[in-house]
């Protein structure tokens, strides 16, 4: 965990007892980071916010999420997560100009909503932005 954000990195290959941005180390050893694989398989990453209350309290429908990718090829995953277990995962190419997006479903209707990243094939990227394009319901609320 990192303590001046509260961002934490999990590694599930791994069990890492303590990591820092160059090495980890458990009862086996001490390990370095880098490199485009691990052991021999893509790095699949993902990145999610925290859920929270978009907003008001009325119900949110998803417009358009957009991701500030300067350095992508390939393809990214936008996911939203709803209240408890739901979650919704849409793929989208990287596009050369840096600016990709991705249209969410249109049954989504929620309150509290989280929103992330991933890059389902281990493509290498820099995501520097997610802007997310929350329209509201006019009166509903529950």
């Amino acid at each position: 965990m990192n303590t001046l954000t509260g961002a934490i990195t999990e590694y599930d290959n791994y069990g890492f007892h303590a990591a820092t941005p160059t090495h980890a180390g458990n009862a086996t050893g001490l390990y370095a980071f880098g490199g485009d694989l691990d052991v021999a398989q893509p790095i699949v990453a993902e990145a999610v916010t925290g859920e929270t209350l978009w907003g008001d309290s009325r119900k949110k429908f998803l417009d358009m999420v957009y991701f500030s990718i300067p350095d992508g090829e390939g393809r990214g995953e936008l996911i939203v997560q709803g209240a408890g277990e739901a979650e919704y995962r849409y793929p989208f190419p990287f596009r050369p100009s840096g600016q990709s997006r991705a249209k969410p479903g249109k049954g989504i209707r929620e309150n509290y909503l989280a929103f992330g990243f991933s890059n389902p094939d281990g493509d290498d990227f820099t995501l520097d932005r997610v802007e997310v394009l929350v329209a509201q319901s006019r009166t509903r609320r529950v």
